[in-house]
């Protein structure tokens, strides 16, 4: 589905997500963490595609904006983003640091559209969407230099949460910022 389809989708997706929760949990979730996940999920459409083309190739990938996106996802059975694709690739610098760096602006500039505009009926801050939109890109961009050999490096120390300790036997992962020691 294009990514305007799976932003228009959210609220249901937060709906089926929160009932998989429950069940899966035999509690009933707090909705707070399927819209955590799904903005997770829909931030990561973007930064996947950005960061992998950055630290592969010579090129980048175009992301359109969020109404006119250049970018789709399938779904899996579990609710996330299972495929990640894109209709244009441009040549790019052969320096993959300023390939990286032109990548992250593009991604920051989609990734605040779809944090600004997300609304499933969940109370969430500001800091909440703004740290998801920076810490997508740095887990993708983590990802993505390991795939090419970079090695993993450590976990990203998150700004946001995704509230998975919320549910029964859950704790919170690593980089989360309810265990950070970081001073701000």
């Amino acid at each position: 589905m294009p990514l305007t389809s799976a932003f228009a989708y959210s609220v249901e997706w937060c709906r089926k997500l929160t009932e998989q929760n429950s069940r899966l949990y035999a509690v009933p979730a707090p909705p707070q963490v399927a819209a955590a996940f799904v903005l997770q999920h829909l931030l990561s459409i973007p930064a996947q595609a950005s960061a992998f083309a950055a630290a592969t190739g010579p090129w980048r990938v175009d992301l359109g904006t969020l109404t006119t996106p250049l970018l789709s996802v399938d779904l899996a059975p579990g609710l996330y983003p299972e495929r990640i694709g894109f209709l244009a690739a441009k040549p790019a610098e052969a320096d993959v640091e300023a390939r990286v760096e032109a990548a992250r602006t593009a991604y920051v500039r989609m990734g605040r559209e779809i944090a600004t505009g997300y609304d499933v009926g969940v109370k969430m801050s500001s800091r909440q969407r703004f740290g998801m939109v920076d810490d997508l890109w740095e887990m993708a961009l983590r990802e993505a230099r390991a795939a090419t050999g970079g090695g993993w490096g450590p976990a990203v120390e998150r700004q946001s949460c995704c509230l998975i300790y919320a549910l029964p036997g859950c704790h919170e992962c690593a980089g989360c910022p309810r265990l950070s020691t970081r001073v701000e």
